[in-house]
Formats: structure tokens, C-alpha cells, sequence
């Protein structure tokens, strides 16, 4: 009966310690493996019209406006005058003779429409803000190790995590967390 006791101590220390191995190696492969992982917080750059000045109403003063006119005006009224000079025989000869009327062009300058203040509404000014927006908050805790994968030392966060809807394609097939690598003692 000894032999058969020992022989079960034996293979229940042998069982043990195979099955303990991965764990006590610094990695877990069955179902229930978790790791506790960081993400830091997303951000994005929003871009946003903002009002630089409003619209306004300012007075601007239109100068008047002037033209310069041609008219007839009367220089000489005309009419009848009696006027007499020397006949052929060296007689006074007197005679009525009517005279035209006589005229000339003047030019004047003259306002044709007076200055006047009208209102000009100046339209409102606009500037695109850039800023720096939270999407998601800073991350931490424990998720499912997916056994058999590991994380890619380029690989994000966020993929590895399943956040950015990268598959396991995304992330490269592994045989586990192995010794001497960025992501001992997960």
C-alpha cells in the first residue's frame, strides 16, 4: 500500500507543478487570466466658429454732389434806338433801328444732390478656434487576457484592449507573455 500512496503523492506534486508552471512563470493561458492594463485619455482637436465681432451699424457721410450747368443770359436788352449819322450830301440823317437782343453762355456749377449721413451695417466677422477636446476619459483595470495572444510591442493600447475595433489579426499571434519582454508579470 505504500507503493501506490507515494506513486499518487508523486504524480498530485508532478499535476501541480505542471499546471502551476505558467502562472508561476509569469504567464497564464487558460480561461480566467486577467491583466490589469492603462489607457490613457483620448483626445481630439474641435474646430469651432466663434463669433470676433458682431454685426454693427456705423454712419458714413456721403459728400454732396455737384454739376456744372450751361445758360443763355442776357448781356443786352435789345430794342429801338434812335441813331443819326452824316447822308451822302452831308446831311444829318436820323433813323430808328431796332437792335437784337444780345446773349452769352455762362457756366456756374450748381448742387445737385446735398451731403447726406447714411448707414452702412457692417456684416459680423467670424474666426475658426481650434481646441483640445476630451473623447474618452483615462482608463484602468483588469481585462481578459486572450490566451494564446500577445500584445505587439508597436501595437496600441487601445487595440490590444479591443477599443478600436481592430481584431486578432490587428494585434499578431503568440505563444503568451514570455520571459524579459515590456509586458512581464501581466
Amino acid at each position: 500500500m505504500s507503493a501506490p500512496v507515494s506513486t499518487l503523492f508523486l504524480a498530485a506534486a508532478l499535476g501541480g507543478t505542471l499546471l502551476a508552471g505558467p502562472a508561476s512563470a509569469g504567464g497564464c493561458y487558460g480561461r480566467e487570466c486577467y491583466r490589469y492594463a492603462v489607457s490613457p485619455p483620448v483626445y481630439a482637436v474641435e474646430q469651432e466658429n466663434v463669433l470676433v465681432s458682431p454685426p454693427r451699424t456705423v454712419y458714413q457721410t456721403v459728400p454732396p454732389v455737384y454739376d456744372t450747368v450751361s445758360e443763355q443770359v442776357l448781356v443786352a436788352p435789345g430794342g429801338r434806338v434812335w441813331q443819326t449819322r452824316p447822308g451822302p450830301n452831308g446831311e444829318l440823317i436820323g433813323c430808328w433801328i431796332e437792335t437784337p437782343p444780345r446773349y452769352a453762355v455762362r457756366q456756374r456749377t450748381v448742387l445737385v444732390r446735398p451731403a447726406e449721413t447714411v448707414p452702412v451695417t457692417l456684416a459680423p466677422q467670424y474666426a475658426t478656434v481650434s481646441h483640445r477636446v476630451r473623447v474618452a476619459p483615462a482608463r484602468a483595470g483588469w481585462v481578459p487576457l486572450r490566451a494564446g495572444y500577445a500584445r505587439p510591442r508597436d501595437a496600441s493600447l487601445l487595440d490590444w484592449l479591443g477599443m478600436t475595433g481592430g481584431g486578432a489579426a490587428d494585434v499578431g499571434v503568440g505563444l503568451g507573455l514570455a520571459r524579459g519582454s515590456i509586458y512581464d508579470g501581466y
